[in-house]
């Protein structure tokens, strides 16, 4: 229907979903490398960190470029056993993001929690 009427599209329920469903994807694809190179980096026969929330702060600092292009910001607050709490702003799947590379890096911690 959205042929006939070129203003039609707008308010067709579809395109919004089309144009979500295309940002998740390209996040997928500029998280996706940006997890491999964390990887890559963190492979070497360096000691894990200690897990301090100054040292999960560092590790984001990788992706904070990332999440700043979408107008978001990430800050870890405290890290409470095997809790790590995170100021997080910004879309939800850049968060999933920021949640698989703090548990990626630092293997004690089980549970991300945002807060805004």
């Amino acid at each position: 229907s959205c042929h006939h009427n070129p203003g039609a599209c707008s308010s067709c329920p579809s395109s919004t979903t089309t144009m979500n469903m295309g940002i998740e994807r390209v996040l997928k694809e500029k998280f996706g490398d940006a997890i491999k190179d964390i990887r890559q980096v963190f492979d070497g026969d360096q000691q894990p960190e200690e897990t301090t929330p100054e040292a999960v702060n560092r590790h984001l600092d990788i992706l904070r470029p990332a999440i700043a292009n979408y107008g978001g910001s990430v800050e870890v607050l405290a890290v409470d056993g095997e809790d790590c709490l995170v100021k997080y702003d910004g879309p939800e799947s850049i968060g999933s993001g920021v949640k698989a590379a703090i548990k990626e890096k630092f293997p004690d911690i089980t549970n991300v929690v945002f807060t805004q």
